[in-house]
This record gives structure tokens, C-alpha cells and sequence, in this order.
């Protein structure tokens, strides 16, 4: 029986003024998402401006030449519709979710504060106090802050070991007339992805896009140069908490490596689940920990394989031991073969229901673009997964698994620190 559903075919386009346009028209949806995504994160910015590419996230919504922060805020909203954003180490991206009818009045409120926003002196020292907050709501939570501590422990002084947010100080140090201009020099249409999923009509978006996004295309970006290897190390922060937050990294695999499938494919095996080894033999056979898992994360010329748990203080010894031994198993062994097609279809499984959003779609969509500058469909990603064998996935574990090439962060009551440390890298001599 042939499928009935339609076939979504990706468009992209490079409009006059310099931006391009990413679109997958679903007909038999009644939604749309559309996102405007700047081309570099909180690593492309200048020392002396840490934090600025969040800050002006949260300033872009605080009121453009025509329209105040409260009728950003109701434009969508008062339909039924959503609109937000977030900032990565790579990306920006400016998001609306809203039915098909507003798709025109979602993408026109997104133009405008991201090509028309004014960022008044008084709302940046106003927002200043809410950022202060958001960062002070990080310190305070020990997973969110211990990410951050392993990030600067694995990339040392580069821009990817800044934390997104900033500090209180580089906070404080930013002025109206430093953000406008970064705003100014960042927020140009060459420098934009328009990503658009769901029903709609695209000739009338496309046309709309030129005349909002009518500004001069402006100069590439100038993106930040990959990342020095720091060498392994073991740092702690001392908490007045409960419990031990323990965090492995390394870098990983940048996005273009064709291996991201095999390596995507170790990582379920490994922590990306409650069948996962690390899940197993940690939690439910040792009752070391209540919470581990491991993820990967791919750059642009990087990457990162990050293993997370939290523990009882006084196990804590134990349960780096018993993870060491995991890994070091994994690197010498390999997978078996239900666990490798258990992790392939744990990956099938994640990309086909991502299908459903349309949402997902067009942040496939942006991504796509970001990284690779075309589209690439569903089947090709599956097939990729499907072709990764025993020995992918174990020359891989050879690689990144070993214990010895993985950077220790902890987080956690100030007593423990010394026998932490001690404890890493394994086989390291007694500090």
C-alpha cells in the first residue's frame, strides 16, 4: 500500500537582501513555526563583551521603533500563538508557533525586533537587574552551574569555556552604546536564517521577508577559531548541598565529522537512556546514583561527550570507580550486537517522532542550514544510522571512551573535595 501522506520537499532560497530562507510547506498541518536564527553564539563574542549575545536576546524583546515590549508580547499570545527565544554557544534563534492565519503578523513581529529594536539606555540597566537574576538562578542550581564549571575545566580561556550567560561583573560592565553597536554589526540579514515549517503560503512570506528584512545584507560573520586541547584535569566546587554533582567531559566530534552517527549511536549505548549501560550498572545494580547519563554535543569544529551523575558524598569514590570501569570496558570490548541495534533504533525512533513538530521541523530545517548550507531529509539521517556497525561504534569506544582522557568537575559539600581529586584522573599519583 503506497503512503498516503504528502511528501514535504524543503525550499531554500538566498533572498536580494542577503538573507536565506529555509521553508518545508506541510499542508495538512493548521500550524506554522517560523524562526530567525543568527549565525554565531556566545563563542563569537569579544572578551570584553561576555554575555552580550544573551543579554540582547532578552533586548530584543523590550521594544522596536513601532511597537512597545508589551505589544511584542501580545501580538501572538492574544491568539492563541507563542513566541521566545534562546542562545547557544553557536546559535540565536527568535522563534513563533501560532495557527496558519498569523503566520504573516508572526513573521512580521519577529522582523521587527530583530531588525528594528532600539535598546534604550533605561531598559538595558532595567534588564541588566532580570539577567542578574537568571544568572544568580544558575549558581544556585548545582547541575545547570556544574555544566558551566566542566565547560571552562575542558576548553580552559577559549570563548566555548565562557558560560552563555556571562558573569555579574562582565555583566555590569556593559553600556548602551557597546550593545547597540554589537547589535547593529550582528543583526543583518546575511548574517540570518528565516526558517519557516507548517502551512503557509511561501510566496507571500518570501515577499514579505524582503521588504521587513530591507536593511543592507552587512559583512560575514567572523566566527571564533576551534578550541586549544586543555589538558585533563580535576576541579571542584565547594556547595553547602546534600549531595555530590559529579560531571566527566571531553571534546568530542565536530558536526561535519561523518562519524556523528556512530558517535550519536556509543552515546545511547552508553548513557543515553535507562537501558543504557551506564543507567544499569551505576543506578539499578549498584544504587550509586539517582540521576546519570551521558550526551553528546557537536560543534561546528568540536564537540563534546559529557557523562552526569549525582550522588551520595560519601559514595562518591565508589561510583567514579565504578563508571572508570564501564567506560574502560566499553573501549576494550565494544558493543554487543542487541545493544548496537538497540541504540540505532532509539536514534530512528527520536528523528521519526521529531517529524511530528513542526516545531522540530523547522529547527531541522535551521540547522541544516547553519551547519551544512543545504537540507537534508529524514531518509538520508536514517540511513546513516541504519550502516553504523559493531566496529564503528567500537573504534569510536577506543577512542573517546578511556578514562584517563576525560576532565572531572564536582560540585559539592566542601569535605569531600580532597578524596575527589584524588580519585582523578584514574591512575593519576596521590595530590
Amino acid at each position: 500500500m503506497s503512503d498516503p501522506r504528502p511528501i514535504c520537499v524543503p525550499e531554500r532560497t538566498v533572498l536580494d537582501n542577503g538573507l536565506t530562507l529555509v521553508s518545508e510547506a506541510m499542508p495538512e498541518r493548521r500550524s506554522v513555526s517560523i524562526g530567525v536564527w543568527l549565525r554565531a553564539g556566545s563563542r563569537d563574542e569579544p572578551g570584553a563583551l561576555m554575555g552580550v549575545t544573551h543579554f540582547l536576546e532578552h533586548m530584543l524583546f523590550k521594544g522596536t521603533e513601532t511597537r512597545s515590549a508589551l505589544d511584542i508580547a501580545h501580538s501572538l499570545e492574544s491568539r492563541g500563538g507563542h513566541l521566545d527565544a534562546f542562545t547557544t554557544r553557536e546559535y540565536v534563534c527568535y522563534y513563533a508557533r501560532c495557527l496558519e492565519e498569523h503566520a504573516e503578523l508572526a513573521l512580521e513581529v519577529l522582523a521587527d525586533l530583530v531588525g528594528r529594536s532600539v535598546l534604550p539606555d533605561e531598559e538595558i540597566e532595567r534588564e541588566k537587574s532580570v539577567v542578574r537574576e537568571e544568572i544568580q538562578s544558575y549558581e544556585d542550581n548545582p547541575e545547570e552551574k556544574l555544566h558551566d564549571v566542566l565547560a571552562e575545566a575542558v576548553w580552559g580561556a577559549d570563548p566555548l569555556g565562557w558560560p552563555i550567560l556571562g558573569t555579574l561583573e562582565s555583566l555590569e560592565a556593559l553600556t548602551g552604546p557597546e550593545v547597540r553597536r554589537f547589535y547593529r554589526a550582528r543583526y543583518r540579514p546575511r548574517s540570518l536564517v528565516l526558517s519557516v515549517a507548517g502551512s503557509f503560503d511561501r510566496g507571500r512570506l518570501a515577499a514579505l521577508a524582503a521588504e521587513r528584512f530591507a536593511a543592507a545584507g552587512g559583512e560575514p560573520l567572523g566566527l571564533a577559531p576551534a578550541p586549544e586541547v586543555q589538558p585533563v584535569d580535576a576541579v571542584f566546587v565547594p556547595r553547602d548541598v546534600t549531595q555530590l554533582y559529579l560531571a566527566l567531559g571531553r571534546p568530542g566530534m565536530p558536526q561535519f565529522d561523518d562519524r556523528r552517527y556512530a558517535f550519536a549511536v556509543l552515546n545511547a549505548i552508553v548513557g543515553g537512556g535507562m537501558s543504557s549501560r551506564l543507567f544499569q550498572s551505576v543506578r539499578e545494580s549498584a544504587a550509586l546514583a539517582y540521576s546519570i547519563y551521558s550526551s553528546a554535543d557537536f560543534l561546528r569544529d568540536t564537540g563534546m561527550l559529557t557523562v552526569f551523575l549525582g550522588v551520595r558524598p560519601e559514595r562518591a569514590a565508589e561510583a567514579l570507580a565504578r563508571v572508570t570501569q564501564e567506560l574502560a570496558r566499553f573501549a576494550h570490548e565494544g558493543p554487543s550486537r542487541e545493544e548496537l541495534d538497540s541504540g540505532r533504533s532509539q536514534l530512528k525512533g527520536s528523528m521519526i517522532l521529531g517529524q511530528e513538530s513542526v516545531s522540530n521541523h523547522m529547527t531541522h530545517l535551521a540547522m541544516d542550514e547553519i551547519y551544512y548550507g543545504r537540507a537534508w531529509p529524514l531518509e538520508t539521517h536514517l540511513e546513516r544510522v541504519a550502516r553504523v556497525s559493531v566496529d564503528d561504534v567500537m573504534e569510536l569506544g577506543r577512542e573517546f571512551l578511556m578514562p584517563e582522557g576525560f576532565t572531572l568537575a564536582a560540585l559539592g559539600p566542601e569535605q569531600f573535595e580532597r578524596p575527589v581529586k584524588q580519585a582523578w584522573p584514574p591512575g593519576a599519583p596521590a595530590r
